[in-house]
C-alpha cells in the first residue's frame, strides 16, 4: 500500500477510537449526573485504560473521587454479585452467538453494551432491563425519534440505559 492508504487507514482508526472515547465519556458523564458516583468512577477509570490521555476524563474522575471521600458509599456487595449472570450471558453471546450472526443491533449501545451498562449500573436489575431491551427493539426503531449515524454512516436509533431507569 502507498502512503496515503496508510494515512487513510491511520485516520479512520483514530476516528474511530475518539467516537468510542466520547461515547464512553458521555456515559460516566451521564452516571455522575445520576449521582451513581461508584459506576461513574468505574467508568471513568475504564476510559483511561481504553483511551489513555482524553482530557475530559480527568475532571469527572475528581469529582467522583471527591464525592466518594465525602461518604457516598460504594456499590453494594449485592450490586456488583447480581450482574455477574448478566455478564456471563452477554459473554457467551459474544463468543457463541455473535459471530455467526454478526452485527444486526440499529440501536445505539448495542443490545449487548446496553446490558453490560445496565449491569454495571443497576446490578441484578440488568438482567431484566436486557428482557425489556430486547421486547422494545422493534417499537423504538419503529417510533424513529432519536436516529444517530455512527462512524461507518449507518443510521442507529438512541436508546440509553439512563432512558430507562428512575432517579
Amino acid at each position: 500500500m502507498n502512503a496515503s492508504v496508510w494515512r487513510i487507514v491511520v485516520l479512520f482508526v483514530c476516528t474511530c477510537s475518539l467516537h468510542a472515547a466520547t461515547s464512553e465519556v458521555a456515559l460516566a458523564t451521564a452516571l455522575a449526573g445520576e449521582g451513581d458516583w461508584q459506576a461513574c468512577l468505574r467508568e471513568c477509570r475504564r476510559v483511561d485504560l481504553a483511551h489513555p490521555g482524553v482530557a475530559e476524563v480527568a475532571p469527572l474522575r475528581a469529582l467522583a473521587e471527591a464525592q466518594m471521600v465525602r461518604g457516598n458509599p460504594p456499590s453494594p456487595w449485592w450490586r456488583q454479585l447480581g450482574a455477574w449472570p448478566v455478564k456471563w450471558m452477554v459473554g457467551f453471546y459474544r463468543m457463541a452467538v455473535a459471530p455467526a450472526l454478526g452485527s444486526r443491533c440499529v440501536l445505539d449501545p448495542s443490545c449487548s453494551r446496553y446490558s453490560l451498562q445496565a449491569a454495571r449500573e443497576r446490578g441484578w436489575l440488568g438482567l431484566p432491563m436486557t428482557g425489556d431491551r430486547l421486547i422494545r427493539e422493534p417499537s423504538v426503531v419503529n417510533e424513529g425519534a432519536h436516529p444517530v449515524t455512527d462512524v461507518q454512516g449507518r443510521v442507529r436509533y438512541a436508546d440509553p440505559v439512563s432512558d430507562h431507569v428512575g432517579r
